[in-house]
């Protein structure tokens, strides 16, 4: 009898074997170098959380580093399945994402969280439908408004930015430092310290969440804030892919609430950007915000001529970029940011 029984367990384990290992595994590339306080904060808490409530319906891989993923391969390795779900920055790929790059336009004033809610609306009202078709975003990564900074000199008006080599990631960017006698450069997030430490580049816009991770701390000395545009990143699959999956894994990676993600994406985005700024701060660093007057004459002038280019090389961007204004007015007003 004890036989039996035996057996029959085993017969009944063997039977069930199949069903525990139809998990779907799907390989999360995120890019980010290992220590980068992106994947401590959002990324890693994503995928444990996902595959905490799958109930085996599906489990993330997470895989840091550029060995498989980078800022310029991102979407291609989705689109090949090397990997199935990535994260990039959009600004990136803006010849794939013309409209998305909207929330980099400077002078636009709004936290993360703000912005959060604006692209979401806008994505929700299909403003990204047609650069968005083949992929199935599993959720958006707002970051605010970068700052200026500089190594060993004064920073308190744009026009401190006179002769200098500036580090900047976006065509705007340049223009703006362009705008005030200084040299734009080129240089990714991971040769920025060097670049400051040996003198060929003298600042950069960034940020203040990049600087604990990088130590951009020890090769700057001098910061001036202001809206010198935000930008947005995307965790995402391929559309084909995910539609693929069964729809406990589609439940489980959260495809019906990309936006709730989003915006509480972006309020972690802001006590990062906040406790960051207070690890400069704590430094001795200097700290200024940039004069209102100044502000608003540069916004008049600069920032017309930035955004009519925006609006001329974005698909129908001018109207675009009025629903981007009055999305954001809207978010910060929701969030209590203004009245």
């Amino acid at each position: 009898m004890r036989k039996k029984l035996t057996a029959l367990y085993l017969s009944a384990a063997t039977a069930l074997t199949p069903l525990a290992a139809t998990a779907e595994q799907l390989v999360f590339g995120t890019g980010n170098v290992v220590i980068h306080p992106i994947n401590q904060r959002i990324m890693t808490p994503w995928a444990e959380a996902v595959n905490a409530e799958a109930n085996g319906a599906v489990e993330v891989r997470v895989r840091h580093g550029q060995m498989l993923v980078n800022a310029g391969n991102y979407v291609d390795r989705v689109q090949d399945d090397v990997v199935q779900i990535a994260f990039g920055m959009l600004v990136f790929n803006p010849g794939r994402f013309p409209r998305s790059l909207v929330s980099t336009v400077p002078f636009i004033e709004g936290s993360a969280e703000a912005s959060s809610l604006a692209f979401c609306r806008l994505y929700e009202a299909g403003a990204f439908d047609e650069e968005l078709a083949d992929f199935q975003p599993l959720f958006f990564v707002p970051f605010p408004q970068s700052s200026a900074h500089l190594n060993g000199g004064p920073l308190t008006s744009m026009s401190d930015l006179e002769g200098k080599k500036i580090m900047v990631g976006s065509p705007i960017s340049s223009a703006i430092v362009s705008a005030f006698g200084g040299t734009p450069l080129s240089n990714i997030l991971p040769e920025q310290y060097q670049a400051l430490q040996r003198g060929t580049a003298d600042g950069n816009f960034m940020t203040f969440t990049a600087f604990p991770a990088f130590n951009l701390n020890e090769v700057t000395t001098d910061h001036l804030r202001l809206p010198l545009g935000g930008a947005t990143g995307m965790v995402f699959m391929d559309r084909a892919r995910f539609d693929a999956l069964s729809d406990d894994a589609k439940a489980a990676l959260g495809a019906d609430a990309v936006c709730d993600k989003t915006r509480e994406v972006g309020a972690e985005v802001d006590k990062w950007e906040a406790d960051s700024l207070g690890f400069v701060a704590a430094q001795g660093h200097t700290i200024n915000e940039i004069d209102p007057a100044e502000f608003e004459e540069m916004r008049a002038n600069l920032g017309e001529s930035i955004f009519a280019t925006f609006a001329k090389r974005a698909p129908n961007g001018e109207a675009l970029l009025s629903q981007w204004r009055e999305a954001m007015d809207a978010a910060r007003r929701e969030i209590g940011e203004i009245e």
